[in-house]
């Protein structure tokens, strides 16, 4: 430790000895820790924060598998209440099970009326997930035993501390949700915010409140066994390992299929560790794949400031070859050489290391500003908690080492009496291309030119995307939502408010067209087992789960779709005549390929009616920009009547002008009924592009930091490199060289060491765009504009760089130069 102490204390002086040496350093090492730091605390917040309950190493999560109706939409399913009542009593693998579902409750309180973030739990949630309450209680077991009789609500902390000021004297008062009087009986403990990572829920109510506090199809299907509804958890009893668990609830998965074959055919589950479905399954693998192209990007950076580093190490061993030799002619053996230029590395990191963690704090605020739309304060935490630090302090440790090693065996490998006869500090001679330093550099333009790749078919990507045609009109488009079966209004209620609503809004000055629908641009109502006539389950026919929409009338006129065959949705559709639908054109090619499907009939599954086709219109985006046409099935609200909707809104100018009047006219219907997330079209598609803009963002910045360290590298090594040649070129101008001969030379070394990283650096970003191609938007994994631009702007910065030593090569004065050597 003495020893250690005494390396420390002399690496710092020689480190404070030379201060421009010491910043530049720190500086590129802190660049580079700081973008991984960066980028590390967002993969920790999403993926690895381990959620505050009990055990969770039991916890599986239980999902649903369909074996008829697999979807690339959704492979990992919710459970239906009556399924979920089966497998909880009837397995012997778990301690205990829960159900649970979100969704928004209308807060009544003082203020503006607004829809908060809910979810309806059994009443063992907090005590099989082991979370207590900070202040009052959470669920009683009576309170999850009889229908409606308990209206309880548990705030989270959060909520609490947001809407409440941490008031300790809310437990026993009442709130309004939903118009009903709900007593508050606890806040949960601080850090739960539920089980997942993204997102916080505002309270929970227990189960049995489920006619009071659900609207539409999930009250509706509440007691139905084929609709899918909840998430499902279990807790493994002591000593039961996750594949008994699953071969155990597939065995009463098999038993369910064939007690209740219409509703269970092919049905089952699969079991999954609750820390591995914090993400949903289905987004998991993408949000990986994105965040591990993020680390291997801020990886590169890394590696190219290291380089640096170590190419600044091994210049400055150059000027302490004759201290290195003094200290082995008395008596230092070449490991304590190694040893304590190693400790100078270690500083250099500890310190830059330090700078970078200050470079991540200040980063977190663009962090935030790419989150993904709905995403509110406190939703994630991107704290630099300990594993943040333990990380960082790991990645300096390493880094020291990456580039402190090189140097150092370089440096203690000389020859002590060479070097105490030359002059001290004397440049090594050679410029063979097969150098260390060489070396470093290629690595730096091969690294530098996989991160400009990823960073540039991203960018491609991004605005390929924003030129998608979603499949309607874009301008002039606004949209907002409620939720009239929050309200406590029946069906005859919620139509009368609906006829209302679309003859206010319509007579707004500058509002050419209204309509309603059930699901948000870029969304969907739910999916459902569509049978063709004659295929229906009953002769063996297998359904095809397919999306549905509800909207009312004008929505295609609104929304400017096109209508390609048939008719369009009329007032005489009522519930009392024949029930109709239109479908889109991928509808049409899957289910009746080359043939008119006007006039043809299906039924969905758990119906004892068809639905006739009256007409067919052009595919939209569904989901995703740029995703593949997907088979949607469109109802009239006029016959399938849903309490939450989406207005739609056509303007004749600019629509956000008109969007505040469009909410007071609404609002004027209801006073008390929330208005969520008003919007214009043209705001929803640049959040359904949030994931593509980040990616961009992030990588461009990373790949100009790229090539920026790459750049000063190069500078680096050139200006070292004519330092060195200087005699070299006095020869050469004295024997008549022009200096453009010895501009071309030094240039010519920048094109070598150009080359030879290109051609690596081409071959890595061929493999890291072949990787994430799946997460591209139009874009060919070998994209000629970018695998060809890339590297000439890479060229052009390495020659702009290489410049200035070069120039200075030309204006070395011969007899100066021949006097020196």
């Amino acid at each position: 430790m003495n020893t250690l102490w005494q390396d420390m204390r002399y690496g710092a002086r020689m480190l404070m000895k030379q201060p421009g040496f010491t910043l530049i350093a720190i500086m590129t090492l802190a660049l580079g820790i700081g973008a991984n730091t960066a980028i590390f605390t967002l993969v920790n917040a999403v993926f690895l924060q381990p959620l505050p309950v009990k055990e969770p190493a039991r916890l599986m999560s239980v999902f649903g598998t369909d074996g008829k109706n697999r979807s690339d939409l959704v492979d990992f399913h919710q459970m239906s209440w009556l399924n979920f009542k089966d497998y909880r009593d009837q397995n012997d693998v778990f301690e205990g099970m829960i159900a649970f579902q979100f969704l928004g409750l209308n807060f009544s309180g003082s203020g503006e009326p607004q829809q908060i973030n809910g979810m309806i739990a059994t009443g063992n949630y907090f005590d099989l997930l082991g979370v207590k309450a900070v202040i009052g209680r959470t669920f009683l077991p009576e309170e999850d035993r009889t229908p409606g009789t308990h209206p309880v609500v548990v705030l989270s902390y959060g909520a609490w501390q947001r809407r409440f000021g941490g008031d300790r004297s809310i437990v026993g008062r009442s709130i309004k949700l939903n118009r009903l009087d709900f007593t508050v009986v606890g806040v949960a403990a601080k850090g739960f915010k539920g089980t997942f990572a993204i997102g916080e829920v505002d309270c929970w109510v227990p189960m049995m409140m489920h006619n009071q506090v659900l609207t539409g199809v999930l009250r509706e299907w509440f007691n139905e066994r084929r609709p899918l509804l909840f998430n499902v958890i279990g807790r493994l009893k002591p000593g039961v390992t996750e594949q008994q668990a699953e071969t155990a609830m597939r065995v009463i998965g098999h038993r369910l299929e064939k007690d209740f074959p219409a509703d269970n055919d092919q049905r089952n589950v699969k079991l999954v560790p609750l820390n591995q479905s914090t993400v949903p399954p289905q987004l998991r693998a993408v949000f990986l794949k994105a965040g591990g192209l993020m680390l291997t990007v801020v990886g590169l950076v890394l590696l190219i400031a290291c380089a640096n580093v170590a190419n600044l190490l091994l210049a400055r061993a150059t000027a302490r070859r004759k201290e290195i030799a003094l200290r082995m002619a008395l008596g230092a053996s070449r490991a304590r050489l190694i040893r304590q230029l190693l400790t100078e590395s270690l500083l250099l990191a500890l310190t830059g290391s330090g700078a970078g963690l200050l470079l991540a704090l200040a980063s977190r605020d663009l962090l935030w500003s790419l989150r993904p739309p709905g995403i509110n304060a406190g939703d994630l935490n991107l704290s630099l908690d300990p594993r943040v630090l333990g990380y960082t302090l790991l990645l300096s440790l390493l880094t020291g080492i990456i580039f402190g090693l090189a140097p150092a065996l370089q440096a203690s490998r000389t020859e002590l009496v060479t070097e105490l006869k030359e002059k001290g500090g004397q440049a090594m001679r050679g410029h063979r291309l097969v150098s260390l330093r060489n070396l470093l550099v290629i690595g730096q333009v091969a690294l530098s030119l996989v991160a400009l790749i990823s960073a540039g078919v991203f960018l491609r990507s991004l605005s390929n995307a924003q030129q998608i045609n979603p499949g309607f009109e874009t301008e002039k488009l606004l949209v907002l939502s409620f939720d009239t079966g929050a309200q406590g209004y029946d069906k005859a209620r919620g139509m009368e408010h609906y006829r209302r609503l679309i003859e206010k809004v319509e007579a707004i000055p500058g509002v050419t067209s209204a309509a309603l629908a059930g699901a948000r641009p870029f969304t969907w109502d739910f999916m459902r087992s569509v049978f063709i006539e004659g295929q229906e389950p009953t002769s063996g026919g297998r359904g095809i789960l397919t999306i549905v929409g509800t909207v009312g009338p004008k929505y295609f006129e609104t929304m400017a779709i096109p209508l390609l065959r048939g008719r369009n949705f009329t007032e005489a559709d009522r519930e009392n005549t024949t029930q109709v639908v239109i479908i889109n054109e991928a509808m049409s090619k899957r289910f009746w390929p080359n043939q008119d499907p006007i006039g043809k009939r299906f039924r969905f599954f758990g119906h004892d009616f068809s639905q006739e086709i009256v007409g067919v219109v052009k595919d939209i985006t569904v989901q995703n920009i740029g995703e593949d046409p997907r088979p949607v099935v469109y109802r009239t609200l006029l016959q399938d009547f849903t309490p939450q909707v989406t207005l739609h809104v056509r303007t004749a100018g600019d629509p956000s002008g008109l969007l505040a009047t469009v909410q007071r006219e609404v609002q004027a219907l209801d006073r008390t009924m929330p208005l969520l997330n008003p919007a214009t079209i043209s705001q929803l598609i640049k959040d359904g592009l949030w994931g593509a803009r980040m990616g961009a963002a992030l990588l461009a910045v990373f790949g100009l930091l790229a090539l920026i360290l790459a750049s000063v590298g190069i500078y680096g090594v050139l200006a070292y490199s004519v330092s060195q040649r200087t005699p070299e070129f006095g020869v050469r101008l004295a024997l008549g060289a022009r200096p453009l001969d010895v501009l071309r030379l030094v240039l010519g070394q920048t094109l070598k060491l150009v080359a030879a990283g290109a051609v690596i650096g081409v071959a890595g970003g061929l493999i890291m765009t072949r990787v994430v191609a799946t997460l591209l938007y139009g874009v060919s994994a070998v994209d000629p504009l970018t695998f060809v631009g890339m590297p000439l702007l890479l060229l052009l910065v390495a020659l702009s760089a290489s410049y200035l030593p070069a120039r200075r090569a030309t204006k070395v004065d011969p007899m100066i130069a021949l006097r020196c050597e």
